[in-house]
């Protein structure tokens, strides 16, 4: 196994239109893994755990409208099978005809839609904390699309909050609905701010915080599910999590499921370590 390495390089890719900004860590001959962030986060997400990983080449993305990357057409929202065609565009300029996946929160969840419509390409699927969208009957699918238009109708209205200084926003990720601590929020903020005047502003686009447009249905997330192919880790901060599941781990008799004790970002605080492990383990497989 070659030496871990802590050089970090930030990679560029391009697709349909679209810059997607991402970090590296490890090894050039490493295992390929690609790492997606979950909502509203970015690649620093995985700052803290990606040094203590053995024997890969991570690159952690930003998704489309996080972080440094850029945000979709002004006509588009984020539907979460969009993000699938940037990661295999991403792969394909990589060169990597297989790759392992790690995905956080919603971030898994496209590693999962993503194992599942090209499980050829996939070696690994380690998820953090999730496995699969919430699903929808096809019958509340008029509403929630009604609820989307509605919402961006209203969020179009609203001027960008601005922070006063740095301290500011990076106070609003501690005290968030998946609060960070003060030491594993930076990682964040690093990326997901910018300067303006008067302070600093989110540079994730506002159409994130909108309802999907169209979500699946039960029996669409299940078809993605039973074609996944690879080993499947999945770390859960609490066992009670399996809940969001939605019944669909018992589709896979290859998951493998471990409850590292800890906030929704376990991968980000003090539990890395333990997660490292685990991870490590699971890709030397």
């Amino acid at each position: 196994m070659s030496p871990r390495f802590e050089h970090r390089r930030e990679h560029r890719f391009e697709h349909n239109g679209i810059v997607l900004a991402a970090r590296e860590w490890g090894v050039p001959d490493g295992l390929p893994v690609l790492a997606l962030h979950g909502w509203l986060d970015n690649c620093g997400s995985f700052a803290v755990l990606a040094p203590l990983l053995s024997g890969v080449r991570l690159i952690a993305l930003d998704l489309a409208g996080h972080g440094l990357s850029g945000h979709r057409s002004a006509d588009a929202t984020y539907n979460i099978w969009q993000d699938v065609g940037d990661i295999h565009a991403v792969a394909t300029q990589l060169e990597w005809d297989s790759f392992a996946l790690l995905g956080h929160s919603r971030g898994a969840m496209v590693a999962t839609l993503t194992a599942g419509t090209f499980p050829e390409c996939i070696t690994h699927l380690a998820l953090l904390d999730s496995l699969v969208p919430q699903a929808l009957p096809g019958a509340q699918i008029p509403g929630q699309l009604r609820r989307s238009i509605l919402e961006r109708d209203n969020r179009g209205q609203r001027p960008l909050k601005c922070y006063p200084t740095l301290a500011e926003a990076t106070a609003v990720r501690v005290r968030g609905d998946s609060p960070l601590s003060p030491d594993a929020a930076p990682h964040i903020v690093a990326r997901g701010v910018e300067a303006v005047a008067g302070g600093y502003c989110w540079r994730s686009d506002e159409k994130l915080k909108i309802a999907s447009e169209i979500k699946l249905t039960p029996d669409i997330v299940a078809a993605f599910v039973r074609a996944i192919r690879c080993p499947v880790k999945l770390l859960l901060a609490d066992a009670a999590r399996i809940s969001r599941c939605y019944g669909m781990d018992q589709l896979l008799p290859q998951l493998d499921i471990e409850v590292i004790p800890g906030s929704h970002h376990f991968h980000m605080e003090a539990t890395a370590p333990q997660t490292a492990l685990r991870l490590n383990r699971f890709f030397a497989s």
